[in-house]
């Protein structure tokens, strides 16, 4: 009897898993009207986690032997989930973070032409991509869709290169130019776009510079007449 009532436990858990997993659908959530990006992460990580613990922990049991076979395949897809979301929480971070710079401003064509064309190839993959997501859904069938782990490393290694010499562009900026630090990479690059407007300029000189609200302009635009602190 104990032997019968081990064995339904763990075959009434294993269903449990397997039907959990066969019919999770991604949290998907629409991002600026260009694609859905998926969200509740934490969600995700914390459930493959458990049953991952649980799969494992199954190992000890003296009933496991006529569910091992089973158990190992569902093992293993987990943890092939774990790493595909690992590698694509990473890329939707950083193309989120890039797409903001990269189409936010034209400046940054002429700025960084090489690294601009890159990213608008991954970009153009990277939306493909989450289209066929919105389509799916169920994660299950994502992780069945061939090389898709290959693809989001690619993604990721990419994505990784622009990121590093936008970083490294900017930092040169700073480094000759130490008030650049007091603004985030969407300002600075507004600045180097727009070196000779100072209209479009002066709205980031009092992040810079704490006694400065405004500059007063000439006529054209083209030369500093004065300043004015928030007092006036």
């Amino acid at each position: 009897i104990s032997q019968a009532q081990g064995e339904a436990a763990l075959d009434e858990y294993l269903k449990d898993v397997k039907i959990y997993w066969q019919n999770f659908a991604l949290d998907l959530v629409v991002y600026q009207r260009k694609c859905h990006l998926i969200r509740g992460w934490d969600d995700m990580f914390t459930k493959l986690s458990e049953h991952l613990n649980s799969l494992s922990a199954m190992k000890n049991s003296p009933y496991y032997k006529v569910f091992e076979e089973d158990a190992l395949v569902w093992e293993d897809k987990l943890e092939r989930c774990t790493l595909l979301l690992d590698t694509w929480i990473d890329v939707q971070r950083r193309w989120v973070y890039l797409e903001g710079i990269f189409s936010g401003s034209s400046d940054i064509r002429h700025l960084l032409p090489r690294e601009s064309s890159r990213f608008q190839s991954i970009n153009s993959e990277f939306l493909n991509l989450m289209k066929t997501l919105a389509v799916k859904q169920i994660l299950m069938e994502i992780l069945n869709i061939e090389g898709i782990q290959r693809t989001m490393e690619r993604l990721s290694d990419l994505l990784t290169k622009v990121q590093k010499a936008l970083g490294e562009y900017l930092e040169k900026q700073r480094a000759a130019f130490p008030r650049f630090y007091f603004i985030g990479d969407e300002d600075l690059l507004e600045i180097i776009g727009n070196s000779n407007d100072l209209f479009k300029i002066q709205k980031h000189l009092k992040k810079m510079f704490k006694g400065i609200a405004s500059v007063v302009l000439n006529e054209d635009g083209s030369i500093i007449s004065g300043m004015a602190s928030a007092e006036g």
